[in-house]
């Protein structure tokens, strides 16, 4: 299953590297990614196009929901 997420995050290398660790250690593939800073300097849009089963993929939205530096997060399936 594909599933594209988009995510308002922390601006800065911290935020990514801590999504990014997080879907490496669940083992899911990333079809895409995108951060796009945001018109406030301190945010960033993140859109990242996951590969995973339904188990991994709620488990990894779960946990991203959970991050401090992610303020919002909308999932859409492809």
């Amino acid at each position: 299953m594909t599933k594209t997420l988009h995510a308002m995050v922390k601006n800065g290398p911290e935020s990514l590297m801590r999504i990014t660790g997080l879907i490496k250690r669940r083992g899911c593939e990333v079809k895409s990614l995108s951060l796009e800073l945001d018109e406030d300097s301190s945010m960033s849009t993140l859109v990242i196009t996951l590969g995973a089963n339904d188990d991994e993929m709620d488990n990894i939205i779960m946990q991203m929901r959970r991050f401090q530096d992610v303020f919002q997060l909308n999932e859409k399936y492809n």
